[in-house]
């Protein structure tokens, strides 16, 4: 049987960032990914360049795939435009993705493409199947359906559906993104015309299936897509995001920004953060592994996600009155907007 003292489930952005990080450590893992390419899942692939003290290229150590840098994004409401100043990053996800598998291959990860695991039985040690591989800790990176999340006996997670493609023809500044948050276009979630290199990435979703369907009939009659891609965003609270042996991360462990349905960047922080984590036990030969350290060191990550979690439930469940919701939100933008002005000057 073949042995590894890590395997990491799922080659998304978390499992790749991860691989890289535990690559460049030289810690014995092999990564499995059910799918025989990348980019899988429906993404904006918008990535916020900057969450805490993070940047996304100190992560990513790259420029590959990076088509724009965005630095103001238009809410359209029923009650006016709200204006935001974030540096948001257009990518070609496919390309990110597939830069960080090679990073990781060049520091001598193992990473294999098209194998589902299937089964995860317990014993000493983990067995995974139908490869038969053996494991001391597994790292569940496999998102919103995780078997990972079912094997530590965490519930299903609670999810917005979202759809996503690419078209030509958006009349708008194609130096800004634009997002609409009405109740007219969308009940329970919102919009958006996010400017790629060349085309749009266009989408709409919502947390109400009911809702997301009327939506979507009535936006994709606007919009000529070459292909549509849907998928399901976690909306749920962070969950407690280990078990015994058991770390997981990004859609699997709901480490998402239920705000604006952004979950890259929290991926790729949670996993530089597991990757010390782990290195820690590899340095026990990961005997007696205490888990828990990974939620200990993701205390600062998690409180602004449960933040972020409880802002968009109370201005999309709580306040149904679309004038106050407007100027809680137009309040939270110019905080933020304020701080990534500060973080810029800072640089």
């Amino acid at each position: 049987m073949e042995k590894h003292d890590v395997v990491i489930i799922g080659g998304g952005i978390a499992g790749l960032t991860l691989a890289k990080f535990l690559a460049e450590y030289g810690i014995d893992f092999v990564l499995l990914e059910e799918h025989n390419g990348f980019f899988k899942k429906a993404c904006g692939e918008g990535v916020t360049r900057y969450i805490m003290e993070y940047d996304f290229f100190d992560l990513y150590e790259s420029r590959v795939g990076i088509e724009k840098e965005i630095y103001e994004t238009i809410i359209y409401t029923k009650y006016g435009e709200i204006s935001l100043y974030m540096p948001v990053l257009m990518t070609d996800k496919k390309k990110i993705e597939e830069e960080l598998a090679n990073q990781a291959i060049k520091r001598g990860a193992d990473i294999r493409m098209g194998e589902k695991v299937i089964k995860i039985d317990r014993g000493n040690n983990f067995i995974l199947k139908p490869q038969n591989i053996e494991a001391k800790l597994v790292v569940g990176a496999d998102g919103f359906f995780s078997i990972t999340r079912k094997l530590i006996g965490k519930k299903d997670l609670k999810y917005a559906i979202a759809v996503e493609g690419l078209s030509e023809n958006i009349d708008k500044d194609n130096n800004k993104i634009h997002v609409e948050f009405k109740k007219s276009i969308v009940k329970y979630g919102y919009s958006w015309y996010f400017p790629k290199k060349e085309k749009w990435n266009i989408g709409v979703g919502s947390t109400s299936m009911k809702e997301f369907r009327k939506a979507f009939e009535n936006f994709k009659k606007k919009h000529v897509v070459e292909k549509w891609k849907a998928g399901y965003v976690p909306v749920s609270k962070p969950v407690r995001p280990y078990g015994k042996n058991v770390l997981m991360l990004g859609d699997a462990a709901s480490q998402t920004i239920s705000s604006i349905g952004a979950g890259n960047m929290p991926s790729m922080i949670c996993a530089r953060i597991a990757a010390d984590v782990i290195k820690k036990f590899d340095a026990t030969e990961f005997r007696n592994m205490d888990t828990k350290e990974y939620e200990i060191a993701l205390k600062p990550m998690t409180k602004m996600l449960n933040y972020e979690h409880s802002f968009y439930f109370f201005t999309t469940r709580i306040i149904r009155n679309e004038y106050l919701v407007y100027k809680i939100l137009k309040k939270a933008v110019e905080r933020a907007s304020k701080y990534y002005k500060k973080l810029g000057k800072r640089d």
